[in-house]
């Protein structure tokens, strides 16, 4: 292998473009959460030819949409859903399907360690679950996933994505990708000055920023083996500086969005594995934080969806992962997360504070996120720093 792994140049110029800024002539970044609860129609130009085939399958789908109303009801495991763009997306959904959503946000790790007790006790309560990649994985591996990519109407649009949303699990189809993101170091621009910012990993490892830094708990997410993964691989770290990196003490926190808070906040000046997507909502609402990019090397992430296995409400996941994937929903939960797309017909609403484009990426690949995958079952990182 190469010192460094490339990215095919067409796919990281798209996602990058997608990533970093808005699409000519589209509305500017949303600075403040509002609620996007207008109605879009799905083109039809990208669409299919109608064949026997293609009005059988119309006609497959409208049975599914009317057992989707009939059930009524749609329980979503989240991690991004949160605040304004949860409430954002299932008033959204309601008014278009009048299915009633329930939210539950948390961290994938649990909802994978809920969903086995769940399906031991026979009472699946989830219908829909997203988040990272390695955590869905996870839960695939543990049979608590299915496969609906071929329901949908919206998976067989063609040239209207940014990329291959079937990358993660291009066989069996159980898991979609719904986003793309930029993993970077952030910081805190109230207490890190211009110029003293992180140029490379290795300036983490400077005595300024001991006790200044928060990363995602190890033990309970699989987040930061999706950063450091990747990197170890693709020798932009090496073991060395992840011990030496431990011994900056870091705080841990129980997920992002903790993180955004800390860092906002003042608390800590640098976090280590900053999301664009969830980062992005803080600096929507003001908070002094921005992405810093290191020369180095950043990962190109995923944000998944899948459908749960033995739901209670089977046909409601079908259709809201539908609804998702369509332009009405992808600018419903752009507009108040300050979010990309994964779609090319819809702009990116991303703030330009949690824009970054990388001198070098790596994407997270299907083959890093296995190793991901492992390593956070064997207690890797815990191992490697005597936790």
């Amino acid at each position: 292998m190469k010192d460094f792994h490339y990215v095919s140049l067409v796919v990281i110029i798209t996602l990058l473009t997608v990533i970093s800024a808005c699409t000519p002539g589209a509305p500017a970044p949303s600075t403040t959460p509002t609620a996007a609860t207008s109605k879009t129609t799905v083109p039809t130009s990208n669409l299919p030819p109608l064949t026997s085939q293609s009005a059988s399958q119309d006609a497959a789908w409208d049975k599914i949409v009317q057992a989707a109303r009939k059930e009524g009801n749609l329980t979503i495991y989240s991690f991004n859903f949160v605040g304004d763009s949860g409430l954002a997306v299932s008033k959204a959904f309601k008014d278009e399907y009048n299915i009633t959503v329930d939210i539950i946000t948390g961290r994938g790790a649990e909802f994978a360690e809920r969903l086995k007790t769940e399906k031991r006790l026979g009472r699946v309560v989830g219908d829909v679950t997203e988040g990272n990649a390695t955590n869905l994985t996870n839960m695939k591996i543990e049979g608590l996933t299915v496969s609906v990519a071929d329901d949908l109407p919206a998976l067989r649009e063609k040239d209207v994505w940014i990329a291959d949303i079937l990358s993660m699990d291009p066989k069996d189809k159980h898991i979609i990708v719904w986003n793309f993101t930029v993993y970077s170091p952030y910081i805190n621009t109230n207490v890190v000055k211009p110029g003293e910012e992180p140029k490379v990993w290795r300036d983490l490892l400077d005595p300024k920023w001991k006790g200044k830094m928060v990363l995602t708990d190890y033990i309970t997410s699989a987040g930061p083996y999706q950063v450091f993964v990747p990197l170890l691989r693709e020798k932009v770290i090496d073991e060395e500086f992840l011990k030496a990196l431990y011994k900056q003490d870091l705080r841990f926190s129980s997920a992002l969005p903790d993180e955004a808070g800390l860092l906002a906040r003042g608390e800590r000046s640098i976090s280590i594995r900053g999301s664009s997507g969830t980062y992005g909502r803080f600096i929507a609402e003001g908070a002094p934080i921005r992405a810093i990019g290191l020369s180095d090397g950043l990962v190109l992430s995923v944000i998944t969806m899948t459908a749960i296995k033995e739901a209670p409400h089977p046909n409601a996941a079908k259709v809201f992962i539908n609804w998702f994937m369509s332009p009405q929903g992808q600018t419903v939960y752009g507009k108040v997360a300050s979010a990309a797309s994964a779609r090319k017909d819809v702009p990116s609403f991303l703030h330009k504070n949690a824009q970054v484009i990388p001198q070098r990426s790596v994407m997270l690949t299907n083959e890093y996120v296995d190793e991901a995958t492992k390593l956070f079952r064997e207690h890797y990182l815990e191992k490697l720093w005597g936790k």
